[in-house]
């Protein structure tokens, strides 16, 4: 049935899920339609740049359900994925091929990520450290929260500088050896792209936000992210396009790894 998933070793598995360790399931809710949700009502004059970055999910739970494409070196795969989030505490991930089977579940928080890959029967049980590794990244879980759920990256810092082109403002963050670059619709107040880059690390990450829609308390969502992290000159891609999204639902995030699968160690370069 997975004949053309054996000829993949299994760490693009365990990258696919930190990489986005993506949000997905919908709980025990019915789904709802998607639609363009409406333009923010925006001042646009003597609007402050610090304004936009306010405009964030409010959130203390995630579930939700993606369709992925996931590019590296080595791999280009397609899978679903379903991802629950606890805000600060933990993202829990699955992957489904084919649409029928689940070959993977991964569990992430401030200090560990454990993996188990069903095909192989194989598991990981690492440090968070150990785990970006993995997904060829250098961000902190709050950040790696923040990618799935489609807020900035970094939020908590003042707006260094700002520049308008067009229908567009472009606002600057700085933090310690990173450097954002935010992109918003002045008329919908909503983030379009987003640049994080440090040059000290060789490490940038894009991302673009596309298909905006309301969900839960009419909170705009973007269904659709496309997701570009380099490290080192090594590239990885990842492409959502969510179907539900949920939050502040109940959310099981149990994780165990069965005796009868063999522990890996993170792969010598």
């Amino acid at each position: 049935m997975y004949k053309h998933l054996k000829k993949a070793n299994s760490n693009w598995v365990a990258a696919g899920l930190l990489a986005v360790a993506c949000f997905i399931l919908p709980a025990c809710k019915t789904s709802k339609k998607i639609t363009e949700t409406e333009p923010r009502k925006i001042e646009q004059q003597g609007m402050k740049p610090e304004a936009y970055l306010e405009q964030q999910i409010q959130y203390s739970s995630f579930s939700g359900k993606a369709q992925m494409h996931f590019e590296n070196k080595d791999q280009n795969q397609d899978f679903s994925g379903n991802i629950r989030m606890q805000k600060g505490k933990t993202i829990w991930a699955s992957v489904v091929a084919l649409g029928i089977a689940e070959v993977a579940r991964a569990s992430i928080t401030p200090d560990s990520l454990r993996a188990i890959v069903r095909i192989g029967k194989k598991a990981y049980a690492l440090s968070y450290e150990e785990g970006l590794q993995l997904i060829q990244a250098q961000v902190e879980f709050p950040v790696l929260q923040n990618l799935m759920i489609g807020n900035p990256l970094i939020s908590d810092v003042p707006v260094k500088s700002h520049q308008e082109k067009d229908s567009l403002i472009l606002l600057t963050l700085v933090k310690d050896d990173f450097n954002e670059v935010l992109t918003y619709n002045k008329q919908t107040g909503m983030l379009q792209h987003l640049e994080l880059r440090s040059d000290k690390r060789d490490f940038t990450c894009t991302i673009r936000y596309e298909k905006y829609g309301p969900i839960t308390n009419k909170q705009p969502f973007a269904f659709n992210r496309y997701i570009v992290i380099n490290n080192k000159g090594q590239e990885v891609k990842l492409d959502m396009e969510f179907s539900k999204a949920e939050l502040d639902v109940p959310v099981d995030v149990s994780f165990s790894i069965p005796d009868s699968y063999t522990r890996m160690s993170i792969p010598k370069k």
